[in-house]
């Protein structure tokens, strides 16, 4: 019996482990290495426009362009808060990121842009069953917008399965596309011009 209640413990200990690796966010280091900064303008050093602080990924006005991860995903669940922190302005996660990086890369952006939380644009040549706007290809959210004043925190979960992708703001469903032309690629966080930062970032 002792024997089988280290045992439990053991397996217990090793779950809770898991379980926390699992879900720490990846802004909660500060190793730059572990991304790669696409810039607009090439005089910026990547620190001056995207700063991880305390487990906060800090993002400045000094320049348009996007902070990626080196690791590409295909179905996942990707769960992030954001808030703005001068203004409320435009900002996006851009979902199955493809080679090469440019700027804007081909992608799925799912913006949020001030009053647009939850629209997703078909970026650079991607596309999607639901993607039949010609001039912008942008699908728009479902409901009126849920976001935050300034300053508070948002929510956001992005789940990408099987070619469909599903987005919520808030805790409330507010797009979903299917028929995708890429189902895998990087993960990333768009400057567009204001300050804004985002924690909290798990990928499962």
């Amino acid at each position: 019996m002792k024997n089988k209640l280290l045992t439990f413990g053991f397996v217990f200990l090793f779950s809770i482990n898991s379980y926390s690796k699992t879900n720490k966010s990846f802004f909660s280091s500060t190793d730059v290495t572990k991304w790669e900064f696409v810039i607009k303008n090439k005089q910026v050093p990547p620190s001056a426009l995207f700063a991880l602080d305390n487990g906060i990924l800090k993002i400045t006005d000094v320049s348009t362009g996007y902070i990626r991860t080196k690791k590409t995903y295909k179905n996942f669940t990707l769960s992030v808060e954001w808030r703005w922190t001068k203004t409320a302005a435009n900002s996006g996660v851009l979902i199955h990121i493809q080679p090469n990086d440019t700027i804007w890369p081909a992608c799925y952006q799912v913006q949020q842009k001030a009053d647009a939380a939850g629209d997703i644009i078909c970026m650079s040549g991607l596309w999607a069953k639901e993607c039949t706007d010609k001039v912008k290809f942008t699908v728009p959210k479902m409901n009126a917008s849920n976001e935050k004043p300034v300053g508070e925190w948002n929510s956001l979960k992005v789940i990408s399965k099987n070619r469909t992708l599903e987005v919520y703001v808030n805790n409330q469903l507010q797009n979903k596309i299917s028929g995708m032309t890429a189902r895998k690629g990087f993960i990333g966080f768009q400057a567009e011009g204001k300050p804004l930062e985002f924690k909290n970032l798990i990928i499962k």
